[in-house]
């Protein structure tokens, strides 16, 4: 069977080394029909120059703090008929593109997520979940490795991970690509809802993994603790102003609390110190 054509895009900035291993990693994929583009800023374009993938790869540069406007620039040079994300800081297992693409066969289905496991190799960061017009997460029963699908409808989704999801790419140029104005935080989910609300199909695809380290940032430390909340907190203003402005505040005032939780279990274990929390 001819395998689809699929175009993987890896956004890049300030993880050289990680982006290097990322790629590393897609060169062992089974599946073979697909290209890479990865939108990087300098210090990653410089190590994709020096490197094996130096030619091997669509190279853009891009020098701004804006993963929706990167990933815009990815999807403007991929020639897939479908398009796949994979974060710089994650590793794919060998049978992942070739999982996570299956679904496409149906014509009938636009969009599809994997699972993502920790930096341990064994637990998952996350797996299959549905997602409210204000950004709340419920899990989903699951019939083991088989692929679930979701017909989305106003106000619930299927949630797909920015580090491990494939879209049509006729159905995302459709919708207009990523919203520019989540700079960080919610821009997968803003998708699925904008295609949830069309009533596109999404496939959960529990045998599509990748290996997700959480690697440092300016939005969060190795350990995972946050140098800053600006990011989340305007990511979800933009999110409830588009989806839910009228469970805004109860929205809001409920990631406060989350956020402060999060924090003081870090302060908790260590990572960071009282005075931090606030």
């Amino acid at each position: 069977m001819t395998e689809r054509a699929v175009s993987v895009i890896v956004v890049s900035r300030g993880r050289p080394a990680h982006l290097i291993r990322c790629l590393t990693a897609l060169a062992q994929l089974y599946y073979r029909n697909f290209e890479v583009i990865v939108v990087a800023d300098p210090a990653g374009a410089e190590a994709v120059g020096a490197s094996r993938f130096a030619g091997a790869v669509k190279l853009v540069r891009f020098d701004r703090a804006n993963i929706s406007a990167a990933r815009n620039l990815g999807l403007a040079e991929a020639a897939g008929e479908v398009v796949a994300f994979i974060d710089d800081d994650a590793v794919a297992e060998p049978s992942w593109l070739a999982h996570l693409v299956r679904p496409f066969a149906d014509a009938g289905v636009d969009a599809a997520g994997g699972f993502v496991r920790g930096r341990n190799g064994i637990s998952f960061q996350s797996r299959g979940r549905l997602v409210d017009a204000a950004g709340r997460e419920t899990p989903v029963r699951l019939d083991g490795d088989a692929p679930l699908h979701i017909a989305g409808r106003p106000g619930r989704a299927a949630k797909t991970e920015g580090t491990n999801c494939a879209f049509r790419r006729e159905t995302l140029l459709r919708i207009g690509g990523f919203d520019p104005a989540f700079h960080f935080y919610l821009d997968e989910t803003d998708v699925n809802q904008r295609l949830a609300a069309l009533g596109a199909r999404t496939v959960l695809v529990p045998l599509a993994e990748v290996h997700h380290g959480f690697a440092a940032s300016a939005q969060r430390s190795a350990a995972r603790v946050p140098r800053t909340l600006f990011d989340i907190g305007a990511s979800l203003a933009v999110f409830l102003r588009k989806h839910a402005p009228d469970q805004a505040a109860r929205r809001l005032d409920e990631m406060r609390a989350e956020q402060r939780a999060r924090a003081i279990g870090h302060m908790v274990t260590g990572a960071c110190e009282p005075r931090d929390v606030g």
